[in-house]
């Protein structure tokens, strides 16, 4: 048997858990000088308070115990893993992990593991763990997930935008004065994914532009996969999420649509009030809605 490994990088909604069997390892978050572990210590509702209250929550990669306390389940429970980690570009978890699974695979040889460099995470990272999910639950080998999986990583694609510039600032990625001047014009930034960074694409005036490039990215993106499930993401606003939902399904009425809430973590990067948009532009070998 396979069990699938993702970290608290990966959005997940209540579907998917109560739905499908899979280990998660959490991240770190420090608020007023104190360290918790997320969604084991700490709520994603008590850091999105926290963030509304004005407070800028840091964060930091997996720890060993919760990594080793996993493989040591599956060791036990002579299971197969694979561990899809957040972008390596963005975190040093990957890195960190690759050392400690190189030691279980020489001390476990007997068990196949595989670490994975998602290459991104949030919403993109749920519909890469959902199809990996169906292919274990249909009791395809290990190699074939593996391989979809990264051929999947190679052809989902990330389109999201922040309500405030200010968010970027914090994080370095955009200056104080294109902040200052883009929150006072309403400019929202256009982010996407690329080679596991994140990038500004470029910057929009008002609310209702950069949701309709939004939709009209993806309408152009899927090409004939119209039929797939696209992933949406909210920093903590189901409303937005839901209206971006019903715009999607206008545009595409042959698709269906998860809505995640984007984690605690990456929530601490993106603010409030983020909205992701996450789709394949071409159909899987092997996929299922």
């Amino acid at each position: 048997m396979t069990k699938l490994i993702i970290d608290t990088t990966c959005d997940r909604n209540l579907e998917m858990e109560q739905q499908y069997d899979f280990e998660v390892i959490p991240l770190s978050i420090t608020l007023d000088d104190k360290t918790y572990l997320d969604g084991e210590e700490i709520t994603v509702d008590a850091v999105y308070e926290a963030m509304r209250s004005g407070k800028v929550p840091k964060t930091s990669q997996i720890s060993y115990g919760s990594l080793t306390k996993v493989l040591d389940k599956g060791i036990q429970e002579n299971e197969d893993m694979i561990y899809m980690s957040f972008s390596s570009k963005m975190s040093g978890t990957y890195q960190f992990a690759y050392q400690i699974i190189e030691d279980y695979k020489e001390k476990y040889p007997e068990r196949k593991i595989k670490l994975i460099d998602s290459r991104g995470g949030a919403g993109g990272g749920a519909l890469i763990a959902v199809q990996a999910l169906k292919m274990i639950e249909a009791g395809r080998p290990f190699e074939e997930i593996v391989h979809q999986m990264e051929w999947n990583i190679d052809h989902v694609f990330y389109r999201f935008t922040l309500r405030d510039l200010n968010w970027l600032v914090k994080g370095g990625r955009v200056n104080k004065t294109t902040g200052y001047v883009g929150t006072a014009l309403n400019i929202k930034p256009y982010l996407i994914i690329n080679d596991g960074f994140i990038q500004l694409s470029k910057l929009v005036r008002g609310e209702k532009k950069i949701y309709k490039k939004l939709i009209e990215e993806v309408k152009n993106g899927v090409g004939d996969f119209t039929d797939q499930t696209i992933g949406i993401s909210h920093g903590d606003d189901e409303e937005t999420a839901k209206k971006i939902e019903d715009m999607i399904k206008e545009a595409l009425p042959n698709c269906q649509t998860q809505v995640f809430r984007i984690g605690a973590v990456l929530g601490s990067h993106i603010g409030v009030g983020g909205i992701g948009v996450f789709y394949f532009d071409e159909r899987p070998d092997w996929y299922q809605n």
